[in-house]
């Protein structure tokens, strides 16, 4: 399928996979015609590459992950350390932004306690 029957059929954006395309994140499997076959595994394997963008992972060592990946020359011990670390990350992450979403809730909080008490 050509790359916009792909974005319409699996809800993923034309910018996004062409972006996916230009940094090298998948193999390509070009046609006759000269554009990338979206195939069923091809999705399957964007949408690995989906996710762990959003998480945060770093081009280059996504790029290499997925290069192992598709290829099967990662062991799963490899794959689960790589997924792993990207979770560690992304927990990371999270709290970072949970403690200031913390601050910024006392910061309302005292500013309603000083308006309360000096009217």
């Amino acid at each position: 399928m050509t790359i916009e029957e792909a974005s319409e059929h699996f809800g993923i954006s034309l910018d996004k996979l062409r972006l996916y395309e230009d940094q090298g994140l998948f193999d390509c499997h070009k046609g006759a015609n000269g554009y990338v076959e979206y195939t069923d595994d091809l999705i399957d394997y964007i949408g690995i590459i989906d996710v762990l963008t959003d998480a945060g992972a770093e081009i280059e060592t996504l790029r290499s992950f997925m290069r192992g990946l598709m290829q099967s020359s990662i062991t799963k011990e490899e794959k689960l350390r790589y997924l792993r670390a990207q979770r560690q990350k992304l927990l990371e992450s999270i709290h970072l932004k949970q403690r200031s979403l913390d601050q910024l809730d006392y910061i309302i909080f005292d500013i309603n306690k000083t308006s309360d008490s000096a009217q």
